[in-house]
């Protein structure tokens, strides 16, 4: 069986670093990526997985990152955050997203959210 893995698809780090404490408390695999082909990758290989993604930047791509996701393994879960405008969190959920969050909370909610997606509270 596979480890689980948490998967991060942004361009400056940060929400990758607010899930280090806890990917390493579990022994889970945490990875960065910033292209989208190596992103998939990670992900199509199945066994349980949260991904990450940050919109914002290019928001069609990450968005469609999301809709691409949601035919992958059924041990994947997708977090979107977003700082953007309410239809955008809509958007997320309709596309496939298991949770949507602010960045601005991530500090204090992301760690519990990918905890509780993984199966683990």
């Amino acid at each position: 069986m596979r480890r689980p893995q948490v998967v991060v698809f942004e361009r400056d780090g940060r929400l990758a670093r607010q899930l280090d404490e806890l990917a390493a408390g579990r022994k889970w695999v945490l990875r960065e990526s910033r292209q989208v082909d190596s992103c998939e990758r990670l992900l199509i290989a199945g066994g349980p997985s949260v991904l990450v993604v940050r919109l914002g930047v290019d928001t069609e791509l990450e968005l469609s990152l999301i809709a691409r996701a949601a035919g992958f393994p059924a041990e994947l879960r997708t977090v979107a955050v977003t700082d953007g405008p309410p239809a955008l969190f809509g958007l997320a959920w309709d596309l496939g997203a298991a949770y949507v969050v602010t960045a601005g909370a991530t500090p204090e909610l992301l760690p519990g959210v990918v905890a509780g997606l993984m199966g683990v509270g």
